[in-house]
């Protein structure tokens, strides 16, 4: 089973960069909580939510597809077509929409953040300009996703991290910026990354060339994918301007903390394995067993990210009152509801993928609508009335939506069989030690004995969920080393006779 090999092991380095990123994340959130107050995070966070939104619409789907294209054909001319095209098609749809941005930015302020936001104009340059990079570098990132350059994909990120947080802090402490310090660092830092990564691909691809051809086979496959994503966007981001409409900016800074927190976790725990997943799919897909061993990733998936987030949802409490002022302090409880959301969420990259293999990307979409629908309706609904606890359970009513509404459709391209009763047992145990460890055993108990309690939990599922089938698999590499043993005594046997009956006949 290579391609489960190298899930494993690619998704290991990842995880990696991802953990010293998110450990980084983790240091400097005091520090950053400290210098700015709720009402500066909560224009952070209207600010990322439209360059992500944009991002998002620009090359979300250019991703997927030059990575499913770029498996089309082996040739090397094949592939430097499809990465040249990809690439020129991001960046001049990224520069066509960036320009009138950047005209009309004081109105865009205006209108998002308020016109007491003195500087916000001058803050969307830096935005804008931010964009235009990160979306290069999302196809240059996903180039060396595809090569399963996992080593240099790390080094490079780490690289840019180290440096984004020593000019943030400089910036926004030594030089006394503020937001813009924080804008600033992520431009210069976002600059030099792309630039690294472009320096990569220039050197290991070849001469630049384009095909309008597979450009067009490209914008079809892509296009699906662009309303989905941008859709899934929305359903992540869009309650923070619902809350700017109904509460003031320190409840959306509040809240952003929150989620910030939360889709930090969920990344570190899915981002490292789908930057793989996404490229191991088409190896499972030639293995004779394939829909078995979709299946059991299912199982594997599903129970992996349940234990990990049940123990990220525990152990904030504990934690981050030592790291955060008491402005925050609302932001806590919150974090295990937008968790949920996220761990519904992940069902998506399992359910998506008929729609992938069989290039039907179009299935995609209805997920991406419904969820939207619901995502708006029960915003509107909740958040007048329970406030940052309405954003959080609505995202949970429009991740379950979303994901099983792409399952209905996605079934119509392949009928995947998932081991629904393991995932029922598992989702339902890991909530219910939730609810459990949090209200019955944390009110008794001092921090320490609180993140004791949440690590012993955790391990006692991972016992439970994948005791058994570590051991099959430990069993099986055990076996298949015998047999390849057994092969190579059998070899050097015949060899040694082959020799042995050589020399006799030069004897003779």
């Amino acid at each position: 089973m290579k391609p489960v090999r190298d899930l494993l092991k690619h998704s290991s380095v990842y995880m990696i960069g991802q953990i010293l990123t998110r450990m980084a994340s983790v240091l400097l959130l005091p520090f950053y909580t400290h210098v700015l107050t709720p009402a500066d995070y909560g224009i952070t966070a209207i600010l990322d939510l439209l360059a992500a939104l944009l991002s998002t619409f620009i090359a979300g789907g250019m991703i997927s597809a030059v990575t499913r294209h770029h498996f089309d054909g082996d040739d090397k001319a094949h592939q430097d077509k499809v990465w040249w095209t990809g690439l020129t098609m991001v960046g001049t749809v990224c520069t066509i929409i960036a320009v009138p941005m950047l005209l009309g930015r004081q109105a865009l302020s205006d209108l998002t953040l308020g016109p007491e936001v003195a500087n916000g104009a001058w803050l969307y340059v830096l935005t804008i300009a931010t964009m235009w990079f990160t979306v290069v570098g999302m196809i240059l990132d996903a180039y060396l996703r595809v090569m399963k350059w996992s080593g240099v994909f790390v080094a490079i990120s780490l690289g840019r991290l180290i440096l984004n947080v020593s000019l943030n802090v400089w910036l926004i402490v030594g030089m006394k910026m503020g937001v813009e310090g924080l804008l600033l660092g992520n431009l210069v830092s976002t600059v030099l990354h792309t630039s690294v990564l472009m320096t990569v691909f220039v050197k290991s691809r070849g001469a630049f060339r384009t095909d309008s051809e597979i450009g067009r086979h490209m914008i079809r496959f892509a296009t699906p994918l662009v309303v989905t994503a941008l859709a899934s966007m929305m359903m992540h981001e869009a309650d923070r301007y619902f809350l700017r409409i109904w509460e003031s900016m320190d409840e959306v800074g509040i809240y952003s903390l929150a989620h910030k927190i939360g889709f930090a976790v969920n990344t570190l725990c899915l981002l490292p394995f789908i930057s793989i997943w996404h490229v191991a799919i088409y190896d499972i897909e030639n293995m004779p067993d394939s829909r078995r061993v979709f299946s059991k990733m299912f199982g594997w998936f599903t129970a992996g990210l349940g234990i990990l987030l049940l123990g990220a949802s525990l152990t904030v409490h504990p934690i981050l009152p030592m790291l955060t002022p008491d402005a925050y302090s609302e932001s806590i409880e919150l974090i295990s509801v937008i968790l949920l959301g996220f761990y519904v969420f992940g069902l998506s990259f399992m359910f998506e993928v008929p729609s992938l293999l069989t290039k039907n990307t179009r299935l995609m979409i209805p997920g991406s609508i419904a969820g939207l629908i619901v995502n708006v309706v029960a915003n509107v609904l909740l958040i007048p009335v329970i406030g940052s606890w309405g954003a959080a359970w609505a995202g949970v009513l429009t991740y379950l939506t979303y994901s099983f509404t792409i399952l209905y459709f996605n079934r119509r391209a392949m009928k995947l069989e998932y081991p629904w009763g393991r995932f029922a047992f598992s989702t339902t145990a890991l909530i219910a030690s939730y609810v459990a460890i949090r209200f019955g055993v944390f009110p008794h108990v001092n921090a320490w004995w609180q993140i004791a309690a949440s690590v012993a939990v955790c391990a006692a599922w991972a016992v439970v969920l994948f005791g058994r089938e570590g051991l099959d698999l430990l069993m099986e590499r055990l076996r298949r080393t015998r047999e390849s043993e057994t092969e190579l005594n059998a070899e050097t046997t015949s060899v040694i006779a082959k020799v042995t009956a050589v020399e006799e006949m030069a004897g003779a």
